[in-house]
């Protein structure tokens, strides 16, 4: 009998040209969406290659000089994109996607999409997740608002029960009806998103990804299938059960996200980009703890080597005093860095946690951040990038002070070359995309409340009865 409504239901579907435009923009906008990122990503990617390329030469080819000076030359690191990019490009259209690192400090990320974009990214960054995780719940309303009450106004619903069907076995059939004819659409989706992002961008298809991510997805619509059906079934008027569902598709996708941002920027506030700024300035030139101040440094690093070479001067000493103490304070700022991002990045995990909680009365959020995580652009792998940036910026800057420190004399800065061989011994950075295996550690909140929303709805279908409904 579940069956037999599900085929009904589809035809009747495909009789209605009202569906049938339906069908057509859903398609035309998904088209228009996957092609927009393909083409972003595929311009961003060679832009990327190509600049990564030109800062290579650059380096490569620039004149020898002093090894501190070539340092401060620089080197660009830039992310990779990864096969799920052009389905969800995540934080990356905020935080950039390159990073300039040079001596003595840690830069922040450059060629941010929306630092060149108009207040219209606010609204969302037009891409294929953003189609199934907003678009599609609009559709699946519009397909399952009138699914159970329409019977009754119809009086078609005492046809369907005196053939043998319990009203249980109606709501089952109603919802699988929606679900199979949007899961369909999803499963395609990535399908084609997947393929064109190997075809475009030359990424590897990373099929527990994808399946992954497929999954979740099928979560999210089933989700918002069975609400349409169960809302439906509960309110006797189409007119009012469409109207409760597009009130609470604007409270779980639009007014919750946004009111949990706020909320957890209230509870955990970041200081801004300035303040940051100054509290780094002020912690290398004057000490973390404000008693080891950058003078009171040098000079209790000079006393110690001369105890420990037993030597009168720093000029007596076995290697060049300016590149060691070049490279202590190289440590001493690294230090403060670590000190001042691990308090930034403590403060972004505790927001997003907040943000995370907040998903077990919005499904969009929990798919939202696990949507992220599979295209590898959350907040983990944004900062996982930074950190392996960081750890490049001062090995090659560590590099080029030992070189200074072994090879040079003192009072030689000005005077002083690096060998011809040099710059070509610093690699390039390869930077190394995380698996989605790295990031689901990372989910368990999200996991859980879309667990929860689906046993959650699930109760609701089976403690359904007719009776009760309309009695």
């Amino acid at each position: 009998m579940i069956s037999k409504i599900i085929s009904h239901e589809w035809l009747q579907w495909r009789r209605d040209s009202r569906l049938k435009w339906l069908a057509i923009f859903l398609v035309v906008i998904s088209a228009f969406a996957l092609w927009h990122q393909i083409n972003f990503q595929s311009t961003l990617l060679k832009k990327r290659l190509k600049a990564q390329e030109d800062s290579r030469q650059e380096w490569l080819s620039q004149e020898l000089k002093h090894p501190h000076m070539a340092a401060h030359f620089g080197n660009y690191a830039y992310k990779k994109p990864t096969l799920l990019h052009c389905f969800d490009p995540g934080l990356t259209i905020y935080t950039g996607t390159s990073v300039y690192m040079e001596p003595h400090k840690q830069n922040d990320f450059l060629f941010s999409q929306s630092q060149e974009s108009d207040t219209g990214i606010r609204f969302g960054w037009l891409s294929p997740a953003m189609i199934c995780q907003l678009i599609l719940p609009l559709l699946i309303i519009l397909l399952s608002f009138n699914s159970i009450n329409g019977e009754y106004e119809k009086g078609t619903m005492a046809l369907l029960i005196s053939q043998g069907a319990n009203f249980r076995s109606v709501l089952i059939a109603k919802t699988a009806s929606v679900f199979l004819f949007f899961e369909g659409f999803i499963t395609l989706y990535l399908l084609v998103t997947a393929y064109c992002s190997a075809v475009y961008l030359g990424t590897v298809i990373d099929i527990y990804a994808v399946l992954y991510i497929w999954i979740v997805y099928s979560l999210y619509c089933f989700i918002w299938s069975l609400s349409g059906v169960l809302v439906s079934s509960l309110i006797k008027s189409s007119g009012t059960s469409i109207a409760l569902l597009l009130l609470l598709w604007m409270f779980t996708n639009i007014i919750l996200p946004r009111g949990s941002a706020n909320i957890a920027e209230n509870m955990h506030p970041l200081i801004t980009n300035q303040q940051f700024k100054q509290l780094l300035t002020a912690s290398i030139d004057k000490g973390i703890d404000g008693h080891d101040p950058k003078n009171e440094r040098a000079k209790k690093i000079e006393k110690e080597l001369l105890l420990q070479y037993k030597v009168d001067s720093v000029q007596q000493l076995p290697f060049n005093f300016e590149g060691f103490i070049m490279q202590q304070s190289e440590a001493y700022s690294s230090k403060v860095y670590d000190h001042h991002f691990n308090q930034l990045f403590t403060t972004l995990k505790q927001q997003k946690k907040i943000q995370s909680l907040f998903g077990i009365i919005s499904p969009y959020i929990s798919l939202r951040n696990i949507s992220m995580a599979a295209a590898n652009a959350s907040l983990e792998t944004e900062i996982d990038f930074q950190q392996q940036a960081e750890h490049y910026r001062r090995s090659f800057v560590q590099n080029m002070n030992n070189d200074m420190k072994d090879n040079s004399a003192y009072g030689s800065f000005k005077t002083y070359r690096v060998r011809k061989d040099k710059y070509a011994s610093i690699g390039d950075l390869q930077v190394q995309n995380r698996t989605m295996q790295w990031s689901i550690p990372t989910l368990f909140i999200e996991h859980i409340s879309l667990l929860l929303w689906v046993l959650f709805l699930m109760i609701l279908l089976f403690i359904s009865n007719q009776k009760k409904v309309y009695n």
